[in-house]
């Protein structure tokens, strides 16, 4: 009886010995994805007890100069005047007849007369660049515009532009402005009236 059980538990062992293990199942396995270096800095905690720096504003006070200029070139306009003939002198030309205002002719749309304008300016580098004069109606809208080469003289830190305005028709009379640029950058507008032309007066009946 003894030897029939112990040749029992030694069947046992042996089955035992060359059954397969179970199979896991899939997924069973927890495996940890490798960890992808995307080339990021690496940041340190920032310090406490420590404020962080604002960032510094822009000087808004300071205007940039003439495209290609140094600060000490400084562009000034001297004066903007009209007329249909000019004499030329040392100090600056000056029309050689009064001319207060552009007349217009009274039709659809108005149309102004031919004139002409001369800018002066000033400048200490005497440092040659571009110049542009803009003519703007009462809403600010470009009625007439010009451009060219301001050039100064070895003698002198100032120089004159001078631009012919052929008749353009206008939207209405009224008081218009003269934007002047130079070296790209606006330096200022200067008034120019713009009228129909005053009537002459009515001669007094003879007595």
């Amino acid at each position: 009886m003894n030897r029939t059980i112990a040749a029992a538990m030694v069947l046992s062992l042996s089955f035992s010995a060359f059954a397969e293990e179970p199979k896991k199942l899939k997924g069973s396995k927890k495996e940890t994805a490798p960890k992808l270096d995307l080339g990021m800095p690496k940041f340190g905690d920032i310090p406490k007890d420590q404020k962080l720096e604002s960032a510094k504003g822009i000087d808004t006070n300071t205007q940039a100069g003439p495209s290609g200029a140094k600060a000490e070139d400084g562009y000034k306009v001297v004066s903007v005047i009209h007329g249909k003939a000019f004499i030329r002198a040392a100090g600056g030309s000056r029309p050689s007849a009064p001319f207060p205002q552009v007349n217009v002719t009274q039709s659809n749309p108005y149309s102004t007369e031919k004139f002409s304008s001369i800018v002066r300016v000033k400048s200490p580098g005497k440092k040659n660049t571009s110049v542009e004069l803009v003519i703007l109606d009462t809403r600010g809208d470009t009625v007439m515009d010009a451009n060219g080469q301001l050039r100064f003289p070895t003698n002198s830190d100032e120089a004159e532009w001078q631009v012919d305005w052929e008749p353009s028709g206008i939207r209405a009379p009224g008081e218009f402005q003269v934007l002047v640029r130079v070296g790209g950058n606006p330096l200022g507008t200067f008034p120019l009236k713009v009228a129909l032309p005053e009537a002459a007066p009515t001669p007094a009946p003879k007595q």
